[in-house]
């Protein structure tokens, strides 16, 4: 009997290549490092992240697990000098979290050391996305994209630009960066 496979399972099969292949990577760096996955995992985010989405709700759901599980990886990355964390300046009841000097090198390290130069691939960012959008869409998942390409990004006439869901300026180093609230356009 001959099976088939449908173009859908084509895809997930090498997206499960590919995630399988990336979290092995992060494994053999978190062992070099000292530290468990998900404190890489925490480490990484919080390195792409914007100032809305650097707190341990917007950890949990990045990643997937519960606020308690983060909490304890938060309180041991903390304890070994890889982040910081400082009240919301907007909400005293919540906490920013940010990375240390000690963290951002941690990731550098790791990024050089797991990530292939990708340079030669091409323009695959659009097919991901696309992916990704109705993966999010249908599951009800947030966005976590960049703010760039953003619905809620506005591009203003005297240059810069402006998030329509908080109404604050955000820099060029901001659209870079991903967020929670993200809204594919």
């Amino acid at each position: 009997m001959r099976y088939y496979i449908k173009m859908n399972d084509d895809i997930i099969i090498w997206l499960e290549r590919l995630s399988a292949l990336h979290k092995s990577q992060i494994r053999k760096s978190a062992a070099i490092e000292g530290v468990q996955l998900v404190h890489l995992e925490i480490l990484q985010y919080l390195s792409i992240c914007n100032k809305y989405s650097n707190t341990a709700q917007g950890i949990s759901e990045y990643l997937g697990q519960t606020k308690s599980s983060i909490s304890q990886s938060l309180k041991f990355i903390e304890k070994v000098g890889h982040i910081k964390r400082e009240p919301n300046s907007n909400d005293k009841r919540s906490y920013q979290i940010f990375l240390t000097k000690d963290g951002k090198e941690c990731i550098k390290r790791m990024n050089e050391s797991s990530t292939p130069d990708l340079s030669e691939v091409g323009d695959i960012v659009g097919n991901i996305k696309t992916i990704l959008y109705k993966w999010q869409e249908q599951n009800d998942l947030k966005g976590f994209g960049q703010c760039k390409s953003c619905y809620f990004n506005k591009i203003l006439e005297k240059g810069g630009f402006q998030c329509g869901l908080t109404q604050e300026p955000l820099s060029e180093t901001d659209i870079q960066q991903i967020c929670r609230e993200y809204k594919f356009k």
